[in-house]
C-alpha cells in the first residue's frame, strides 16, 4: 500500500513541474492585422497607391498599446526559401512609410493606420516579382509569428486578349521535334475565360495540348462540360515518337467552373506527380507517375499535314472541339513550376527565364503579318492560326 502512496505522490509532483515549465501565456495579444492565417499580404496597384497597416488585440484594451511598422529587407531570402520564391526587393526610393507610428486607443481592438505608400511605380520592372518584409515592434503583448508581414507588390496591367470562339491555333514547329520528345517535367499554363461551354456531343472545349496524348480541356461524354479534364496525361512511353503508346493518367477534377470569369490553369509534372493549379491554388489529388512527356504528336483529324499526327493546338483538338471564350498567357515549360512562380506570374513572365519552351501572350501586339501568335521566347513556335486571326479584345486588366 505504502508503494502505491509513494508512486501516487511522486506523479503529482512531476505533474506539479510540468505545468510550471510549460509557463503557459493567456494574456491577449497584438498581432499585425489581416496576419493571423496567412502572413503574405498580396497588394495590386495601378500608379500610385498605398497599403494600410495596423495593430489588431484579441480584446478591448484598456490601457494604450503602442507601436511601429519598419521595413525588414534581410528577411526576405530566408523567406523566398522557405516559399520556394524568387521575389526581389523594390528599390528603397520606390516606398516610404508614413505614420509609421500607431496606437490602439483605451475601448479599442484595432489601431490607428500606417501607410506602406508606393511612391514611384516606375520603379517596378515588368517581369519581376517584388516583396517587401514589414515588421512592428510594440510594447503590448506582441504575438510574434504575426509581428512580420510579407508585402507583395502586383502590378495591375492593361492589354489586349485574345477572343478565339470557333478558331484554333497549331504549333507545327512541335510536331516531330525530338527536343520536345523528352520532358522529364512539364508546366502547361493558361488564362481563360469561358464566354459559354459546349453544348452538343461530347461537350467538349479545349485549351491546349495533343489529342489522345497530353490535353487540357472542359468536358467530355465522361464528365459535365463545365469540369476541367488531362485527357491522355500520357507519360513514359518506350520512344520519344510514340507518346501514344505511354501510360496513360486521364483525370477528371472535381470542381465545376463558371462562365464569364478568368481562370489560370496550370498543368505540372515534376517527375514523379502530375498536379493541377487554379489560380496557384492546387485543384484535386496529385496523380502518381513517371517517365518522360512527349508533346511532338497529336491524333489530330483535319490537320493540313496529309496524315493523322496533328501538332500541339491552341483552342482545338480532333478536328474541332473549339474553346468559345478569350485566352491570354499561354506556356509551356521543361521545369515544374512552383506554387508561388504559378501566383505571381498569372500575368506575365520574362520570356527569357529558364526552362521556358514556348510562350503565346495572345496580347494584341504579338500578331504577326501572317496572322500567326508569336513564341515570345524566340524558339519560333509561333502559334498559326488555322482558319482566321482572333478578334482582340482591349483594356484587359490583370490580375482579373
Amino acid at each position: 500500500m505504502n508503494k502505491i502512496k509513494y508512486l501516487l505522490m511522486a506523479a503529482v509532483a512531476l505533474l506539479a513541474v510540468a505545468c510550471e515549465e510549460s509557463n503557459a501565456d493567456y494574456r491577449d495579444v497584438v498581432y499585425i492585422t489581416g496576419t493571423q492565417q496567412k502572413n503574405t499580404i498580396r497588394k495590386g496597384f495601378e500608379g500610385n497607391d498605398c497599403v494600410e497597416l495596423s495593430l489588431t488585440c484579441t480584446a478591448k484594451v484598456t490601457e494604450e498599446i503602442k507601436g511601429t511598422f519598419e521595413a525588414a529587407p534581410e528577411l526576405l531570402t530566408a523567406y523566398n526559401e522557405a516559399n520556394n520564391a524568387d521575389y526581389v526587393l523594390p528599390p528603397t526610393n520606390a516606398y516610404s512609410i508614413e505614420d509609421a507610428q500607431v496606437a490602439i486607443r483605451p475601448g479599442h481592438f484595432v489601431s490607428t493606420v500606417a501607410k506602406l505608400m508606393i511612391a514611384d511605380p516606375t520603379q517596378f520592372e515588368e517581369g519581376k516579382n517584388y516583396c517587401l518584409p514589414v515588421r512592428v515592434k510594440s510594447d503590448g503583448n506582441l504575438l510574434e509569428a504575426c509581428s512580420t508581414a510579407y508585402i507583395v507588390f502586383v502590378p495591375i496591367i492593361t492589354t489586349e486578349v485574345a477572343d478565339i470562339n470557333g478558331k484554333a491555333f497549331l504549333v507545327p514547329g512541335f510536331r516531330n521535334n525530338e527536343d520536345l520528345g523528352h520532358f522529364a517535367q512539364l508546366t502547361m499554363e493558361c488564362k481563360v475565360y469561358v464566354n459559354e461551354f459546349q453544348s452538343r456531343n461530347p461537350y467538349i472545349s479545349t485549351l491546349m495540348g495533343c489529342e489522345e496524348n497530353f490535353l487540357l480541356r472542359f468536358g467530355d461524354v465522361s464528365c459535365d462540360k463545365d469540369q476541367l479534364q488531362l485527357a491522355g496525361g500520357k507519360t513514359g512511353a518506350p520512344s520519344w515518337d510514340q507518346p501514344d503508346k505511354g501510360t496513360a493518367h486521364p483525370t477528371t477534377f472535381p470542381t465545376h467552373f463558371p462562365t464569364k470569369k478568368w481562370c489560370h490553369f496550370a498543368c505540372v509534372y515534376d517527375g514523379k506527380e502530375i498536379n493541377m493549379y487554379l489560380d496557384g491554388e492546387p485543384m484535386g489529388d496529385p496523380v502518381k507517375a513517371t517517365g518522360e512527356i512527349s508533346l511532338v504528336w497529336s491524333y489530330d483529324y483535319g490537320t493540313s499535314y496529309g496524315d493523322n499526327n496533328g501538332p500541339f493546338a491552341i483552342g482545338y483538338s480532333a478536328g474541332g472541339r473549339h474553346l468559345n471564350g478569350y485566352v491570354s498567357e499561354f506556356r509551356v515549360w521543361r521545369v515544374a513550376r512552383t506554387p508561388a512562380q504559378l501566383l505571381n506570374n498569372i500575368c506575365y513572365v520574362d520570356p527569357k527565364t529558364e526552362g521556358l519552351v514556348a510562350y503565346w501572350r495572345f496580347c494584341g501586339t504579338d500578331q504577326q503579318e501572317d496572322g500567326s501568335i508569336l513564341d515570345q521566347t524566340g524558339h519560333g513556335y509561333n502559334a498559326v492560326a488555322r482558319s482566321s486571326a482572333p478578334a482582340w479584345i482591349p483594356n484587359h486588366k490583370c490580375p482579373y
